[in-house]
């Protein structure tokens, strides 16, 4: 889930122009490409360094030091009223996605099984801007190379 939080974020290149988003803290995320298959396949390696992590933050920092900005930053950008010009990315409900994220990351840190629980059935259930969660990453997955 945390790799599809940063597949999603590499939009914010869309509201470089408007001063919604500063290219500093997300310019690395902003050069994935734009096909989703080619994106995605450039988060594997992030993905699978984060499998091995001793724990959800230890991963999220290996995104963070990869593409240079949090699960925090992305959701807050991912708040600006910018999206509002770009309906098929980005917005709330990004948003609301991303912080469940970090709801599930620090859950699975403190071990609260329920709570890591709830959240693996609600997050893949989350409506974005054309489908669910579970949807997007399914389609991000098995597109061809």
């Amino acid at each position: 889930m945390m790799a599809l939080v940063y597949h999603e974020g590499r939009n914010v290149g869309r509201i470089f122009h408007l001063h919604a988003a500063s290219t500093k803290t997300f310019g690395k995320l902003a050069e994935l490409p734009p096909d989703d298959a080619k994106a995605w396949e450039m988060l594997i390696p992030s993905q699978q360094r984060g499998a091995e992590a001793p724990s959800a933050k230890d991963a999220e920092a290996i995104f963070r030091d990869d593409f240079g900005c949090s699960l925090f930053d992305i959701g807050k950008m991912f708040e600006h009223t910018a999206w509002k010009r770009f309906p098929q990315y980005g917005g709330a409900r990004w948003a609301a996605i991303a912080n469940a994220v970090i709801e599930l990351r620090d859950a699975i840190d403190a071990k609260d099984d329920a709570a890591v629980t709830r959240l693996l059935a609600d997050i893949p259930a989350m409506r974005h801007n054309t489908g669910t969660a579970e949807h997007k990453l399914s389609r991000v997955k098995a597109r061809p190379k």
